[in-house]
């Protein structure tokens, strides 16, 4: 038996196992070679929020407690943090692979997904980060893995299901707010494929998917209103907003001069040394707008929102533009790759990895969103041109997507690769699916 056949086989028959295996070895070699807790200054929020997040006191509004949650139960211990992040890692892996193989129905197409997708340097060092990535990628994961495996748009499936997928995208708002438009997503686009079949049971089993993440919402907003005064997820709404209004921030009203006039002041300074980092303009703002205008940081940051919405409202042109720079972004920006390389001691790990990143992966991650853009364009024809009858899960791997990276450039502008993270997986299974299913069409006609 060939080396080619021998493989074969073994993905026929060991598929996941291998998977599973694969990506536990990677990560361990990540581990010797590494091994480093890494911290950034989103990190402090998490870590702050930890301490409290039983009885929240002294909440400054910054953060939601899905991942200080998590770090508090293992005792603030962050080496334990990365332990955990590590096998949530690879369950996602295998996620990824189940995924895939039940929808293209192919061992082999599972296999290389989660292998490709798992081979990713940035994939992994995420796993080594205090930040909400690795958490929020397994939880968006393993609701899509619950929908596919377990048949959720079947009106026949049992509706524990879809109390436990209630649970997990609960979780996933309660990790990355950005994502309560999933559930919303999940409700209607099962009641529009199914309404026809039995409308009762899909209205109920809509509405228990609906239930606790919605209500977590309303809770955790009006938590916020009585504890910072505003209906909100998180403080940083109002800066995000201003990230996006900063091309045209010198059109707020006379009423604001002060803080437009040093929010210009430091946009101009920066585009003339680095214009991608125009929208960064309020951070290196920041601690002028605080000492002059006397208020507090989440003050500011709400007076910025408000300002940054009159603003949208006066210049909706203006914004659909900074808008759609921001969706570009959302599936052009190379960056994502977060580790601190000053305490790396192995030389050649160091310059190997940099080495794949710099000249494959960052370009291969950039190709993966092109392709999935294009495949996801011809599926929305083909579902127009079937008169929108066929509703199956790719069509809503494409929806929550596509979606998720319209929703993100109305709300806060695109330049942080991190926002298109939590998709990878899915973009990976999508744009390889499409590929073998050319291999299988050239490969007929000879």
């Amino acid at each position: 038996m060939s080396i080619k056949n021998k493989l074969q086989h073994l993905i026929t028959n060991h598929a996941g196992l291998l998977v599973v295996i694969y990506a536990t070895i990677i990560r361990f070699i990540f581990v010797v070679l590494y091994n480093t807790v890494t911290l950034f200054p989103d990190s402090e929020d998490y870590i702050n929020l930890s301490k409290t997040v039983f009885d929240l006191t002294g909440y400054d509004g910054k953060r939601t407690p899905g991942l200080p949650v998590i770090i508090n139960l293992l005792g603030y211990n962050l080496t334990w943090v990365v332990g955990f992040q590590l096998i949530l890692g690879v369950m996602t892996t295998y996620f990824t692979y189940s995924i895939t193989s039940v929808l293209s129905k192919d061992k082999a197409i599972g296999f290389w997904t989660a292998i490709i997708f798992t081979s990713f340097a940035n994939v992994v060092l995420f796993d080594f980060a205090i930040l909400t990535e690795t958490l929020t990628t397994f939880l968006l994961i393993f609701s899509i893995w619950l929908i596919v495996y377990c048949r959720l748009f079947e009106s026949k499936t049992k509706w524990y299901f879809y109390f436990l997928l209630s649970l997990i995208l609960t979780w996933l708002y309660l990790t990355r707010p950005f994502f309560i438009y999933v559930p919303v997503g999940f409700a209607m686009f099962f009641i529009v494929a199914s309404f026809k079949i039995n409308l009762k049971s899909v209205l109920f089993k809509s509405t228990l998917v609906l239930c606790l993440p919605l209500l977590t919402y309303y809770m955790w907003n009006n938590h916020n209103k009585k504890t910072i005064g505003h209906f909100t997820n998180t403080t940083y709404f109002g800066i995000n907003l201003t990230q996006t209004a900063t091309p045209f921030f010198e059109l707020a009203k006379d009423e604001h001069a002060q803080i437009r006039d040093i929010i210009v002041r430091h946009r101009d300074s920066i585009l003339i040394h680095n214009p991608k980092l125009e929208a960064m303009s309020v951070w290196d703002a920041q601690i002028e707008l605080l000492q002059v205008t006397n208020l507090s940081q989440k003050d500011l940051y709400f007076k910025l929102g408000d300002i940054s919405k009159q603003l949208i409202r006066d210049n909706p042109l203006l914004y659909l533009k900074q808008a759609g720079k921001s969706w570009l972004l959302f599936w052009g920006n190379q960056s994502s790759f977060y580790w601190n390389i000053e305490k790396i001691n192995n030389v050649y790990f160091k310059q190997g990895t940099l080495i794949v990143w710099i000249y494959i992966q960052r370009y291969a991650l950039i190709i993966f969103n092109v392709l999935f853009l294009i495949f996801a364009f011809k599926k929305m024809i083909l579902f127009l041109k079937n008169k929108m009858r066929t509703y199956d899960p790719d069509l809503f791997i494409v929806c929550i997507i596509v979606s998720g990276s319209l929703a993100q450039a109305l709300i806060a502008y695109g330049n942080n690769s991190r926002f298109c993270f939590p998709f990878f997986p899915l973009i990976v299974y999508f744009v390889i699916n499409n590929i073998w299913s050319y291999k299988d069409v050239i490969t007929s006609k000879k």
